[in-house]
């Protein structure tokens, strides 16, 4: 039968029918000469079985007064009987449903009576049993130890030698009469069968359930054996036996492979052989099922020291390869066994065995392979916890008179008997009753023989017929219908179904949007022709544990009309795995022309490419998920190998992910973006060195593989935050099947770490040296260790695979030494971004990595405007950076020339350039060369009033409204709002939190119409952002929010939201301007700064607003994530008395003082001041639809005439915007994209032209449809 996997409503139909054999008919089995079990005896004494008695026949006779055997035991000077009886428990109920009593009667008289011949009756004994200490005794009867249910009668020296007639009577007609000498021979015998099936992956079945670490688990079973040497027949299949020995070497202080082993040593214990992984034979190919016999034959000697002449056939499905059912047969698999030293093979008795004595050792016809028959009814009772119903099969064949020429044998899954899985709760007496069952076979071992089933297939007191079996399985899952019913129902449905993983639609059909569409069936015949096809080395072998491991119960279903379950599909994806296994092996044995290469190919014909770097020393493939490399292999002098892939381990789900057993090399775990798809690019694809660009986010990753090198190099690029990145190490996969063993390499100065397989010398780690990254933390799964690291900005690892020396003092390891001290921090920064914010002539550049101010050389700074790859402007030398720290982005402070020389440039495609060494990091490593293929784009911002760039400079806002809040945070200075700014002009309202975040957020609320009907005062339930706000300040109705994500990594972020009702929002962030300090680079200057268009606001079109205009803000800190996360810690303004997340104190401020309509211009003192030349900023943005803003600057000390107009391309004005005086300084026009006329103008491109005091500035514009 199957393994916990089932639901609890398969198991409870699998016990029932097992229950309930007896109803079902019987069968023939055959079973062999197996070593009997015999309770020690005292020295000289000689037993002679009088009787047996069949138990649990008569309704209500509790089992203290049900006798079983009477036994005559001479010598040593005594002559005594001894009577044995069902239980002399007082309260055996749960192991006898067939007894009518949960506890027995107060006494059981029991009268012993012989007669001889002439000389009549004599009363042996008359009394009677009565409890105590929970056990039924006699007054004047003995009691032998480990025999609690026999009591010992001493014989009187003056009995007759003749013939004596024995009557041993109790309560209710029972009585049994025996005679000495006895009239027949009393003999009966019975093998017991626990088959144990996992995959291969943690389990709990050796040591139990953790809420009954005493009463389950397979080490029951394996004591009570042990404890009474009464013999078992144990099946451990090829998969957990290496689950074992992993649980072994990896903290499980018991040796459960070596309890079996000592077993076998000591004659209580004969081991089993099966097909390795119990893959359903008979839908495989000949070679595979040869394979898999012959290696889990050879393991099972190997292991334990016994050579194993029995098979368990998984699910014993047995078919033929034409009749009915053979629908998807492609072998009979009757010729698979006995070329690997088996004799037997076990079946059902009421199936396959239907019409044979199923107490006797069967023949196949066609070959003399033994048939041993699985006694249905035996079986079923004892897993049921019916003890007694098991017990009067033995009994009756003992009192047959032909018993010694049968055999019983019971075969059960193990789980059922140890009462693990699903199999707790239904069969919750199986493991007691299995225990009380092993003592009856050891107490009673003067009739009742228990067997090896090797040594009983050796006997010929058990031959049977020789036939041909009738082909199926157990009824529970098809019976004589086949696997699943119906002709194989199970298995053409499995076959059929198309995996997620290549294409499926989730139902089994192709979906139609990319993959293969290969089905199971398909995917499986793929990997075997392939591996038939490969060299055979290590990798291909490799290759097959991982195709007929992920073959483990071929197209089980839930029920026979119940669907396939998640585990066999989560093992069934990936068979396509031992593809990549078979292609290896080819690189391996040098079938490969070029020796170095990188390419991309759909190696596991699933339909998608995988990526392959190799060279004569590695094999490494990389999915698109997450970027990762999932397998890699080795190969050198006598060596091909693997170091990272351990695909035959069970796996948690069906796509190519990482899982708890399977952790790629290069997996970016936190940001977790292990399973997200990558962007691959093969950067160099021949020559000495090949390179893989992997990009995901804030992720690239350049990975790169030299000719004659052991190791992969991969340079990380992750901006400001930590990242960390994990690899498992699994080397040399077979030999960790048989020996599961790795050694740890660790050094103290963590340069690097990793696994060692002690055997084979293969190693697999991580090289960090002195470049950047360090070490996090270790993890493991099942065959697989390895290390997370972890590090920020621009840093470099290697990845080690290949044979090394055995660590010595310290874990040195001389080879991995060698890497990790060529492996030094020679990256220089690199910048990924520029922008440039015309109200502040600064040029933001954005690094990879910390830049030092003080080395940076402004000359080495070029902009490109037309891609031509030289500079149209190259910074001059006097160009200041603002700050005096390194960070992950600098501020350069442009002169007026170079202010307007670059704002003259066309914004379209402005990329950066800089020379060699143009600046470095703090370690004094420089950047290289950065040129226009590089596209490192110049980003040129909205020209507004203040600069939009996350940084709130010294005086730049000091001439606008403020609210002050500093240092009053609950939740320290690492979390403080230091205060709110505003400002605004014609195009936009300017707004500032003043402050830093660290792991948090914060939120900014803004009421439009104080005191008006828009807008919410409970935020309790609204879609983003929910924080709990709930607003108390008189007259405040929140109509906008800002978020902003801070110090979260990639995480960080911030939106602006239009609030349509209590629950629902509208995104508006693409609407406004909005920068933040994310990673709190600009210190105490850092905060949010935003620029709202004021027809984003009112919608009364640009510039525009409601007359008399006053408008209400508030922020506060909230803690993360949606939706625990609430406000709290500090709030600007303050609050005056509610705690957050309410808020009962707002700012206000009003922004149309004259009531005109139009927002307030400001004093004088307050302008900024006059530009020094005429200054067209490009138009922002652009294109554009509907509108752009062109920003201007005017010189001089007063006003004088400006026109300002567009034209189309045939030089026809289309629109006047400003056509009148205007005074120096800066000035915003908003154009809509409409005429004079007011009406709509066709997309195209126009021009916008400036005239001033006789000098003329032009920019080009593209409206957009």
């Amino acid at each position: 039968m199957h393994r916990s996997f089932r639901g609890p409503a398969a198991v409870w139909i699998l016990v029932l029918w097992t229950i309930l054999g007896t109803m079902l008919g019987t069968a023939l089995a055959p079973q062999g000469r197996a070593e009997q079990a015999t309770a020690a005896l005292p020295v000289g004494e000689t037993v002679t079985v009088l009787g047996v008695d069949g138990v649990g026949r008569l309704p209500g006779l509790p089992p203290c007064a049900d006798v079983l055997a009477v036994t005559r035991h001479r010598g040593g000077g005594a002559d005594r009987l001894r009577i044995s009886f069902l239980s002399l428990a007082q309260r055996p109920a749960g192991l006898f449903p067939g007894s009518a009593l949960t506890a027995g009667p107060a006494d059981v008289p029991l009268r012993v009576i012989c007669e001889s011949g002439d000389a009549g009756a004599k009363t042996l004994f008359d009394g009677r049993l009565t409890p105590s200490s929970g056990l039924y005794a006699a007054a004047g009867a003995g009691k032998r130890a480990g025999e609690p249910d026999a009591i010992w009668l001493d014989l009187p020296t003056d009995l007759p030698d003749g013939p004596l007639t024995i009557t041993v009577t109790t309560l209710g007609g029972e009585s049994i009469v025996v005679s000495d000498p006895p009239d027949k021979l009393y003999a009966a015998n019975c093998a017991l069968v626990l088959h144990g099936n996992q995959g291969l992956g943690y389990s709990d079945v050796f040591h139990g359930r953790s809420d009954d670490l005493e009463g389950s688990g397979f080490d029951e079973a394996l004591q009570v054996h042990q404890g009474t040497g009464v013999p078992g027949n144990f099946h451990l299949s090829g998969t957990l036996q290496t689950a074992a020995e992993w649980a072994h070497h990896n903290g499980d202080p018991q040796d459960f492979n070596g309890w079996l082993a000592d077993g076998a040593a000591a004659g209580w214990a004969g081991l089993l052989t099966s097909a390795y992984a119990q893959h359903i034979m008979p839908f495989v190919r000949d070679e595979m099922n040869d394979w898999a016999v012959s290696v889990e034959s050879d393991m099972v000697a190997a292991r334990y020291g016994y050579e194993p002449h029995v098979a368990w056939v998984p699910e014993r499905v047995w078919l033929n390869t034409s009749g009915y059912p053979s629908s998807g047969v492609n072998d009979w698999i009757g010729d698979d066994f006995q070329p690997h030293g088996v004799w037997g093979v076990i079946l059902d008795d009421d199936v396959h065995l239907q019409g044979h004595d199923n107490h006797q050792i069967h023949f196949l016809a066609a070959n003399g392979l033994r048939l041993i028959p699985r006694d249905r009814t035996f079986t079923g009772n004892i897993v049921g916890g019916n003890g007694q119903g098991s017990l009067d099969i033995l009994a009756g064949l003992a009192a047959s008179g032909v018993g010694e020429y049968r055999i019983a044998v019971a075969g059960e899954d193990w789980e059922a008997i140890a009462e693990m899985g699903g199999w707790a709760s239904a069969t919750p007496n199986a493991k007691e009753t299995y225990d009380w069952f092993v003592n009856k076979c050891s107490q009673e071992s003067a009739w009742l023989s228990t067997w090896k089933l090797a040594d009983a297939l050796s006997n010929p007191n058990f031959d049977g017929d020789s036939f041909s079996p009738v082909p199926g399985t157990y009824n529970e899952i098809g019976g004589t219908g086949g696997y699943g019913g119906g002709d194989n129902g199970w298995y053409g449905h499995w076959a059929g179904w198309v995996p997620w993983v290549s294409g499926g639609d989730g139902g089994g059909s192709c979906a139609g949007a990319g993959g293969s569409c290969k089905n199971y069936g398909a995917l499986w015949n793929d990997a075997y022709t392939a591996l038939m096809a490969a060299p055979d080395n290590h990798i291909s072998q490799a290759g097959w544990y991982v195709m007929m491991t992920n073959l483990y119960e071929t197209a089980w279903h839930e029920g026979i009309v119940g669907p396939i379950p998640g585990w066999e599909h989560n093992y069934s994806a990936h068979v396509k795995q031992a593809l990549l296994y078979a292609e290896a092996s080819r690189w391996a044995a040098g079938l490969y022309v070029q020796t170095t290469a990188a390419y991309a190919t759909d190696i596991d014909h699933d339909g998608y490419d995988e990526f392959v770097l190799y060279n004569d020393r590695l094999f490494a493939v990389f999915e698109t998920a997450g970027g990762r490399l999932v397998n890699l292999f080795v190969k050198g002098p006598g060596l091909g190998d693997t170091a990272i892939g351990c695909d035959n381990a069970s796996w948690n789900g069906e796509a190519d992910y990482n899982d708890s057993n399977h952790v790629g090399a290069f997996s970016d775990v936190g940001p977790d973006h292990q399973h997200e798809t990558y962007d691959l690019q093969i950067v160099q694809g021949a020559g000495p060195t090949v390179t893989l660009r992997a990009v995901r986010g804030e992720v690239s990753k350049e990975i790169s593989l030299t000719e004659g090198d052991s190791f992969l190099e991969a340079v990380y690029r992750v901006g400001a935050g930590t990242h960390w990145i994990r690899s498992g190490f699994s080397p040399s996969l077979v030999d960790l099947i048989w020996n599961a063993q790795m050694d740890r390499v660790w050094v103290a100065d963590a340069a690097y770490m990793g696994q060692r397989n002690p055997w084979t010398g293969v190693t697999a780690a991580w090289v960090l040296g002195t470049a950047g990254a360090a070490h996090q933390g270790e993890f493991a799964g099942t065959l697989m260790k390895g290390d997370e690291i972890k590090g920020a900005g621009a840093f470099a690892v290697r990845l080690f695979a290949g044979v090394t020396s055995a660590p010595g003092a310290g874990g040195e390891i001389a080879e991995l030494r060698a890497l990790a001290a060529d492996l030094t921090d020679d990256l220089g920064p690199l910048p990924v971004a520029a922008d440039y914010y015309p109200t502040s002539r600064r040029l933001v550049v954005a690094f990879d990595q910390a830049a030092a101010p003080a080395t940076l050389d402004p000359t080495g700074f070029g902009i490109d405007a037309d891609a031509d790859g030289a500079a149209e402007l190259v910074l001059g030398a006097a160009t200041d950076v603002v700050e005096t720290i390194a960070g992950f982005a600098l501020t350069l402070q442009l002169d007026a020339a170079d202010g307007a020389a670059l704002a003259a440039l066309d914004p379209a495609d402005l990329r950066l350039l800089l020379d060699a060494d143009a600046v470095r990091d703090p370690g004094g490593a420089g950047n290289a060369p950065v040129t226009a293929a590089d596209e490192v784009a110049v980003a040129v911002r909205a020209p507004t009033l203040v600069a939009i760039d996350g940084r709130l400079e010294a005086g730049e806002w000091d001439a606008y409204p403020a609210l002050a809040d500093p240092n009053d945070s609950s939740w320290t200075a690492s979390n403080e709002i230091d205060g709110l700014h505003a400002a605004w002009d014609d195009a936009y309202l300017y707004l500032a939190v003043d402050g830093r975040v660290s792991g948090n957020s914060w939120l900014l609320y803004l009421d439009t119409d104080p005191g008006g009907p828009a807008g919410q005062t409970n935020l309790a339930a609204i879609d983003v952002w929910e924080r709990g706000a709930v607003f108390t300040a008189p007259g405040f109705r929140a109509d906008f929010q800002y978020g902003c994500y801070q110090h979260q990594s990639v995480w960080d972020g911030d939106s602006f939201w239009r609030i349509l009702s209590p629950t629902t929002t509208a995104d508006l962030t693409g609407e406004i301007e909005s920068a933040f300090d994310s990673q709190h680079l600009h210190g105490d200057l850092g905060g949010s700064e935003l620029a709202i268009p004021w027809d984003t606001l009112f919608g009364l079109g640009a510039g525009q607003v409601p007359a008399g205009a006053t408008l209400s803000v508030v922020a506060s800190l909230c803690w993360d994530p949606e939706p625990g996360g609430v406000l709290g810690g500090d709030s600007a303004p303050s609050n005056a008395a509610a705690a957050l997340p309410t808020i009962d104190t707002v700012w206000t401020f009003t922004v149309d003082g004259d009531g005109d309509g139009r927002p307030d211009g400001w004093s004088a003192t307050a302008a900024p001041p006059a530009a020094a030349a005429l200054l067209l900023s490009p138009p922002y943005p652009n294109p554009f639809n509907p509108r752009t803003v062109i920003r201007f600057e005017l010189p001089g000390d007063e006003a004088a005439p400006v026109s300002l107009a567009v034209f189309n391309l045939k030089g026809e004005r289309v629109a006047v915007l400003v056509d009148g005086p205007l005074a120096p300084g800066p000035h915003a026009v908003v154009w809509r994209g409409v005429g004079d006329d007011d009406r709509s103008l066709p997309a195209g491109t126009y021009v916008c032209k400036l005239v001033h005091g006789g000098r003329v500035a032009t920019r080009s514009l593209t409206l957009v449809k």
